[in-house]
């Protein structure tokens, strides 16, 4: 794939980021397993078929493999996703247990919970209406990690997680993110359009977790 420069760099700064808020014990094979998606073609296919485990850990155990269903699911969610980061009513942060416990609350068909209430962790005043709009996203994201054979639990972590992260880096490129790995752009020798600046990235960096170490070693590496 000849993405440009700076769509491989936003594929593998939002690939970093997504994986340290939804799989950290994942984070080492983030960046492949992203640009192999979002190829497409056999690689895309191989990568989804792909048996949910591999060998990690110091003792060499067994672990789920949760990127790659992810990335299946938030393509297949572009448009709801990109819609919902786009919406003028979600200005405020939210956490991934914000989230949670919206997505329950919207199962459970409870009214949407006003500011923090409850036991819900200390968050920004966040009105119900606002949360609606991203827990829609969530359940959805959820939904397609269940139908690749993820536990509704794990699923709505993994998908609560990832939504917080494209949140809070909505303003730094995530709908471009979404829309590489959905194949926007993608002309008809398979090849993409180039991303924004890396300026943008930098920004990313500074306000996403887990982004400020591959920013770094990007930045020895020039």
């Amino acid at each position: 794939m000849s993405n440009g420069p700076d769509a491989s760099a936003r594929l593998e700064a939002w690939a970093t980021a997504i994986a340290s808020a939804s799989a950290p014990h994942e984070t080492d094979f983030a960046v492949h397993t992203a640009l192999t998606y979002a190829r497409g073609g056999c690689g895309r296919r191989a990568l989804v078929r792909r048996a949910p485990s591999v060998t990690a850990g110091s003792g060499g155990e067994l672990v789920t493999t949760v990127l790659p269903a992810l990335w299946d699911a938030l393509a297949a969610s572009c448009e709801l996703l990109k819609s919902a980061l786009g919406s003028p009513v979600v200005a405020n942060g939210v956490s991934t247990a914000t989230l949670l416990l919206a997505v329950q609350r919207r199962r459970d068909g409870a009214p949407p919970a006003e500011g923090t209430g409850g036991s819900a962790p200390a968050e920004p005043a966040t009105g119900g209406g606002e949360l609606l709009v991203l827990a829609r996203a969530v359940a959805e994201v959820s939904r397609r990690l269940q139908a690749h054979g993820m536990g509704p639990a794990a699923a709505d972590q993994a998908a609560a997680s990832a939504v917080a992260a494209l949140h809070a880096g909505r303003d730094e490129g995530a709908g471009a993110f979404l829309g590489l790995l959905a194949g926007e752009g993608r002309d008809a020798s398979g090849e993409r359009s180039a991303g924004t600046p890396r300026t943008g990235l930098r920004r990313l960096a500074a306000r996403v977790p887990g982004l400020r170490r591959s920013a770094r070693a990007r930045g020895r590496s020039r």
